[in-house]
């Protein structure tokens, strides 16, 4: 029984560190100031509560 926990808890230790490292290097390569600089939406629209920038 202890072995099962023991292979459990070392098959979850795995997965966090495959995530982990699946997370990071998605960080890494998806730039996040992306959306900011394609999408620009200015200050006065998003207190207004529009969703699109161009609405006149």
């Amino acid at each position: 029984m202890a072995g099962l926990w023991v292979t459990t808890i070392g098959f979850v230790i795995c997965l966090g560190i495959v995530g982990g490292t699946l997370v990071y290097f998605l960080r890494g390569a998806l730039n996040s100031e992306d959306s900011t600089r394609i999408d620009q939406i200015s200050e006065t629209s998003i207190s207004r509560g529009d969703s699109s920038p161009t609405d006149g």
